[in-house]
């Protein structure tokens, strides 16, 4: 059973150093590095620059940090989750292009994620290798390709996304 959730936004910049608190606006990019490892990086929407990611950019979202990000611990799952949700999207958002094995898997994954939590409604069946999702909020569709998840590529892939989900 799939229980991931973004992990919180980090306190310092990865390309500063810099604080990030209340009220900044931090971007969350996710990449490919060059050992082929899933990582990500949160940095001040002002210092972020593509260029300075050592690896291909494979999802990436923005996000205004809360003011009582740990006020509420149901507010906190919810924002957990609106960054499962912004992931996925961004996903089909920054380079629609590019066909990575990692992100086509991550794809799969994150949509059972948001299917089990009503964000996705599953459009059909599955054909030709990929499932049709309606996200509920926007309803817009998504073609969420589909393979055949082994236990070794689930685990390879979740050793990755370590330092993206909890």
């Amino acid at each position: 059973m799939l229980e991931w959730q973004i992990k919180p936004l980090a306190k310092k910049s990865a390309l500063t150093g810099r604080d990030i608190k209340p009220g900044d606006v931090v971007v969350c990019a996710v990449f490919v590095d060059e050992a082929g490892n899933l990582d990500r990086m949160d940095s001040h929407k002002d210092d972020f620059d593509d260029s300075k990611i050592r690896g291909r950019i494979i999802g990436r979202w923005e996000r205004v940090v809360s003011e009582h990000p740990e006020a509420d611990e149901r507010a906190a799952r919810r924002l957990a989750l609106a960054g499962s949700e912004d992931f996925f999207v961004s996903l089909f958002d920054e380079n629609p292009a590019v066909v990575a094995e990692e992100a086509d898997v991550v794809k799969q994954m994150l949509a059972l994620l948001l299917e089990r939590k009503r964000i996705l409604r599953p459009v059909g069946r599955a054909s030709n290798g990929a499932q049709k999702y309606i996200q509920t909020s926007t309803k817009r569709e998504f073609v969420v390709p589909q393979r055949e998840l082994d236990e070794d590529l689930i685990i390879k892939i979740q050793t990755q996304l370590g330092s993206i989900i909890i």
